[in-house]
């Protein structure tokens, strides 16, 4: 039984280094099971007291131990506490360190690994000690050297961070590169690569004039399916040279893509290794959703150069500071590339999503959080889009330009240090006249989505219009949480539809009147445009004044969130109907009102697929204290069935009316994809299977995987009489494209019909399922948990056993796929008490188990409370 907690690391704890290594030379003599690693490392004291030096080190087999070329004894190798201890050093000198790894067998995908044929790495947080023994902490900078010496034919090409100063050939059929990186750097930016890949170029020429090499590798036969990527890459490198006058550091740029990856993508120094979900696309395999992404991930990714490379986390605690603010670059990047409303929109509904949830459930933290026992496990929505939420509200305070004054100085002052957010926050303060952030920081360390509440009065004789704002803390927020800063941007408009007034205002207090003067008639107020302020917004709005913006508000967030307000109102009130098992009928005003976004030409395709969503089931339970799983359902299925009932041949017309002859990538035939897509799935939900065939069709039809997945999607969630024929279809076709099977396995994941259970049991035991391949765990377990609600919350417990089960097998695997399983788990105290008492059993079967890894047990810990 596992009776031991794991350590809590504590941020008032901080110390810095003992010792800090100035430079590090590697030489790696590559091997499936026996790479030797070689570190030569010149090393300072970094205080006045003389202290053991203790390196990090996990799986690694020592070999020998030189300090400044004498052999050295004194010392404790504990491979329980994953540390190596010198007891006696001097203030100065140099270490060498021989050890021995196993790459083959690293199913943990840190360190150095094997992914198929290919070695590569993954460091962040704390996989470089996977690799070596070494000071692993992002405040310890130095200067890397790597040699890399392997089999020419197996292993021709040899990457690692900064340029290439030497290669050449050895004897037995071997090669060797060496790359040298001019920058200092933590370890979690060090990167290699070595395999036989395949390889598209191309160059940039950055606006100082220097050409850039570019280079994306993958598996031959795909280099295809890089030309997205390459294009993506060169669109951020100009974007980032023209918004922040960002130019690129060195000679070459590498990305390579790999099949076995924890995350999205990694931005090593120079080197990017990229899950290659966010590398490789065409059009018949990748859908619209899949273009995007990758042109968002390759900006992130590229963007980190700068923010999380040259100025990098002084500790993990400060991770935000590199991933919210990289977070928000990448979401002005894909809204200046793209549509910016549209990007706007999907950002907050992906944040209420995900966020917003883990805002309010057992893993709760702040974006700077006080304690962690896990640190892979605070790579979450709060740290990443909260985060950027956070740096977007300072840009709205200081403006555009203010924000790039203070980007320009946080630059200067911090260029090639480890720092916290607090000089982040100064720096932005210094460039903008001292600009007090000293409420603002709040946002740093409170956890929780603060509830904000509009009111309004007019005064027709005096023509004043008075805001009244309150904020108000959540529930699960400290016991000394404070007001937020917040800045809400608010527009009056009157009853032609025209805007009278904009303004940002900025509340500080708990309740505060906000004045507008010369008003002459009685305004409707559209507070928090383009979604401001991260908050729970309500407002004394009536449900007909609701309507009015969602016809007419300027602004296209609010118009969206008008619609997103009425139909989450309606809908609440229907799944209280359906609890107390009362007939229930959709208000007729919405479904007019829902017709008139159908039949409005002058909003854009890609718009109006997006005012067709209703609230996902994850949105709605966020409303419930306890959750109904069934009836959300229910209820969602019945207005979805009711809309389309009612304007099936508005949706008919609209669906038939987009033709595209050819295909392009562009921000409107995307929309107009999408527009068509959700036109079907509505149809889907007409009484009897009536376009039941026009899906058929559809998918017979496509052309590229968006049409082809979405028709898929269609036909498998309505349980249409094509779904077998249409799935086998689709296996037969894709089923040598594991990217592809991904979508595959995820459309039948997500399916809410009683089936999918033995569907899952089946599909694990599928040729394209290998559990051992986070994208594909992640596809068919991940969906399952994630978005399968009644199905996972299963009235006999099967879900949750099925899942338990699945993440301890994990857990020996990969703790950090095991973890993100048992986050599904969250929502464990709003289930109804017989489901808990399933739930119960499986959780506590979890934590108890011997070995488990501390990545699951922080999370079910918190959830169990």
């Amino acid at each position: 039984m596992k009776t031991d907690a794991p350590k809590v690391i504590k941020l008032s704890e901080y110390k810095k280094p003992d010792y800090l290594v100035e430079t590090i030379d590697l030489v790696l003599h590559l091997d499936n099971t026996k790479t030797l690693v070689q570190s030569t490392m010149k090393i300072k004291r970094n205080t006045d007291e003389v202290t053991p030096l203790i390196l990090n080190g996990e799986e690694l087999v020592l070999k020998s131990i030189k300090l400044n070329n004498e052999t050295y004894t004194d010392y404790v190798h504990s491979t329980e506490n994953h540390s190596l201890t010198l007891n006696k050093v001097p203030a100065e000198f140099t270490l060498m360190i021989e050890n021995e790894i196993n790459p083959e067998a690293n199913k943990t995908l840190d360190g150095l690994y094997k992914s198929g044929t290919i070695f590569c790495t993954q460091n962040e947080p704390e996989g470089f000690r996977r690799i070596t023994f070494y000071v692993d902490r992002p405040d310890n900078m130095a200067k890397f050297t790597t040699k890399i010496v392997a089999d020419k034919k197996l292993y021709p090409i040899l990457l690692s961070n900064g340029n290439p100063i030497a290669r050449g050939d050895l004897e037995g059929g071997k090669h060797f590169v060496t790359w040298e990186d001019p920058f200092k750097k933590p370890a979690y930016l060090y990167a290699l690569v070595a395999g036989d890949l395949g390889v598209i170029k191309d160059t940039f020429k950055t606006k100082s004039g220097r050409n850039v090499a570019l280079e994306i590798y993958c598996d031959k036969g795909n280099e295809n399916k890089c030309h997205h990527a390459m294009e993506s890459l060169k669109k951020s490198m100009k974007w980032d040279e023209d918004r922040f006058g960002l130019e690129y550091d060195l000679d070459i740029y590498m990305i390579v893509a790999v099949d076995a990856f924890n995350m999205g993508a990694m931005e090593n120094k120079g080197l990017n290794i990229f899950n290659s979900a966010y590398v490789l696309a065409d059009q018949k395999s990748a859908t619209d959703t899949n273009f995007y992404g990758i042109e968002s991930v390759i900006g992130h990714e590229y963007f980190h150069n700068w923010t999380g490379n040259r100025i990098t986390c002084r500790d993990w605690f400060q991770l935000t500071l590199k991933e919210g603010l990289t977070v928000f670059r990448d979401q002005e990047f894909s809204a200046d590339m793209n549509s910016r409303s549209v990007e706007r929109i999907q950002s907050v509904m992906g944040l209420r999503a995900a966020q917003f949830a883990e805002d309010a459930g057992p893993t709760s933290h702040p974006i700077k959080p006080a304690t962690y026992m896990e640190i892979n496990n605070f790579y979450t929505a709060t740290i990443y889009e909260k985060g950027a939420e956070v740096i977007r509200m300072i840009q709205t305070l200081l403006g555009v330009d203010g924000f790039r004054r203070g980007m320009d100085k946080y630059f200067e002052l911090f260029d090639g240090q480890a720092v916290r957010t607090e000089d982040f926050i100064h720096a932005m303060s210094v460039a903008n006249n001292n600009f007090d952030f000293t409420q603002f920081k709040n946002w740093y360390g409170q956890n929780g989505t603060p509830l904000l509440k509009a009111t309004s009065k007019y005064d027709e004789a005096a023509k004043r219009f008075t805001l009244t704002l309150t904020q108000t803390l959540p529930a699960n927020a400290p016991k000394d949480a404070k007001a937020y800063h917040m800045p809400v941007r608010v527009g009056l408009i009157d009853s032609t539809g025209k805007d009278i007034a904009s303004k940002v205002l900025e509340l500080k207090e708990a309740t505060q009147d906000f004045v507008f003067e010369n008003i002459t008639s009685k305004p409707i107020a559209s507070v928090n445009r383009e979604f401001s302020a991260p908050v729970k917004l309500t407002t004394d709005l009536t449900f007909d004044e609701q309507l009015f913006l969602m016809a007419h508000d300027s602004d296209s967030f609010n118009r969206f969130e008008a619609a997103q307000v009425v139909s989450t109102k309606l809908i609440l009130d229907l799944i209280e109907d359906a609890k107390a098992k009362r007939t229930f009928e959709l208000n007729s005003k919405y479904v007019e009102a829902f017709g008139k976004i159908l039949a409005d030409n002058t909003i854009d395709e890609a718009f109006k697929a997006l005012s067709m969503s209703i609230p996902g089931e994850g949105v709605l339970h966020q409303e419930q204290a306890e959750i109904a799983y069934p009836e959300t359902e229910a209820v969602r299925t019945f207005v979805k069935k009711t809309l389309a009932t009612a304007h099936q041949d508005t949706l008919v017309k609209l669906y038939k009316s987009i033709e595209q002859k050819e295909y392009k990538l562009d921000p409107k035939s995307m929309g107009q994809r999408d527009l068509k897509n959700k036109c079907l799935d509505l149809l889907s939900y007409v009484e009897g299977g009536k376009y039941n065939s026009l899906a058929f069709d559809h998918f017979k039809a496509a052309t590229n995987m968006t049409d082809e997945i979405g028709a898929l999607t269609t036909i498998v969630h309505a349980n249409s009489v094509h779904k077998d024929e249409a799935l086998k279809a689709f296996y037969d076709k894709w089923k040598h494209e594991t990217l592809v099977m991904q979508k595959w396995l995820t459309v039948q994941a997500s399916a809410s019909d009683e089936s999918t259970y033995d569907a899952i049991l089946k599909l694990e035991k599928d040729a394209v399922y290998d559990r051992t391949i986070p994208n594909l765990v992640r596809a068919l377990l991940g969906q399952f948990v994630a978005t399968n609600k009644v199905q996972f919350n299963h009235p006999s417990g099967r879900g949750y056993k099925l899942i338990a089960d699945r993440l301890l097998e994990l857990d020996k695997l990969n703790p950090q796929v095991a973890s993100r399983l048992a986050s599904g788990f969250k929502d464990f105290k709003r289930t109804p008490k017989a489901l808990q008492d399933l739930m119960r059993p499986e959780l506590e079967r979890i934590i108890k188990t011997d070995g488990l890894s501390k990545n699951v047990y922080e999370i079910v810990s918190k959830i169990l409370g």
